[in-house]
């Protein structure tokens, strides 16, 4: 739970622990998560005779594709659910949402989205020798965000 201040303030958690839950299921952990981003887009107009300022008028939104990195395991039930589009196409689309955890793995926020469906997934790269951890890739698109 976040640190609260004499002034009333909260202490920011950690954004090391979230996961991925799809249509309720949670599915994993990550290491990294981006792409938490919406946009609109911005009319100017000019109005002749008004000098002292320009109209902004809003124009359409849009959402990021999330992009998750994590660790391999002998869960594939995002790449079987990428392999679902690519058989089914869009009636694999599943709500789902990213949840941020404190450290003591309660929900601090979840930052929900509505008919996502997998657009890129990336495999680990592998090399003799090394020693790094064995990452994959999947992008989601989706149909908006919403934070609770």
């Amino acid at each position: 739970m976040a640190r609260t201040h004499n002034n009333g303030t909260e202490e920011p958690e950690g954004n090391y622990v979230f996961a991925l839950e799809i249509d309720g299921v949670a599915i994993a952990n990550f290491m990294e998560c981006s792409g938490l981003k919406t946009s609109t887009q911005v009319f100017e107009l000019e109005e002749g005779g008004v000098n002292h300022r320009v109209h902004k008028l809003p124009g359409q939104s849009r959402w990021e594709n999330v992009t998750l990195r994590y660790g391999v395991t002998s869960d594939t039930s995002l790449l079987n659910w990428r392999n679902e589009l690519l058989e089914d196409g869009f009636q694999s689309r599943r709500n789902g949402a990213i949840i941020v955890k404190n450290n003591a793995m309660e929900e601090v926020r979840r930052y929900s989205f509505v008919n996502a469906w997998p657009v890129a997934y990336e495999g680990p790269s592998f090399a003799a020798g090394g020693s790094e951890l064995a990452v994959e890739m999947i992008e989601i698109a989706h149909h908006g965000l919403t934070i609770s």
